[in-house]
């Protein structure tokens, strides 16, 4: 039995112009709108949001228009930063005596001063997609996420290396990006994940 899953990463956010983990602003009319063509003409069976208002202001507005179901799950909200998040990015280039370029080098061996390690967000991430999978077999189901757990679900599906920044740096995913994917679980109950498609509608951050 397939679970297909849609991830959407929210649209454009304000304050775009810092480390947005836990910070919570609402998104921009244009970050509205990318997602509104993101996720238009899909069809699914129910939406799972992060409870970011970046992402669940949305979930609400679309589970509302088309009658679906509606989750709100922890397991999918972007990173949480520490004493970095919400700083915005040239602060964090200048003023961490180097810490914050080191994390983006090696963000599997850092963890953000009082923030959630990259090994605990792979985790949570990877046991979240497959609780979808388990739960609601043959379903299509639309995530509404970030970028940080996106990269994280392309990091698991082609089981890239934990040693480097490669799901960083050699990934584009703007506001707006679109990752779908296959959950087949098999009659012993392994679950094997399949890349379906990336749309990428806007490039950069």
């Amino acid at each position: 039995m397939k679970t297909l899953l849609t991830l959407v990463r929210h649209g454009r956010p304000d304050r775009a112009d810092r480390l947005l983990g836990r910070t919570d602003p609402g998104l921009t009319p244009q970050g509205w709108q990318q997602m509104q063509v993101s996720c238009d003409g899909l069809e699914v069976d129910g939406i799972i949001s992060s409870p970011l208002s970046r992402c669940a202001e949305f979930a609400h507005h679309l589970s509302r228009q088309r009658r679906l179901p509606l989750t709100i799950e922890p397991g999918i909200q972007e990173l949480d930063f520490g004493q970095w998040d919400g700083v915005d990015f040239e602060t964090l280039w200048q003023s961490t005596d180097g810490a914050f370029e080191l994390y983006w080098q090696t963000p599997w061996q850092q963890t953000p001063p009082q923030g959630e390690s990259t090994q605990a967000l792979h985790q949570r991430v990877e046991q979240t997609l497959l609780r979808c999978a388990r739960e609601h077999p043959g379903r299509h189901l639309l995530l509404l996420t970030h970028a940080g757990v996106m990269r994280v679900v392309l990091a698991w599906l082609l089981e890239g290396s934990r040693n480097g920044n490669a799901h960083l740096s050699r990934v584009t995913l703007g506001h707006g990006a679109r990752l779908s994917l296959s959950l087949y679980q098999d009659e012993q109950g392994q679950i094997w994940p399949q890349l379906l498609e990336l749309f990428n509608p806007e490039e950069g951050r």
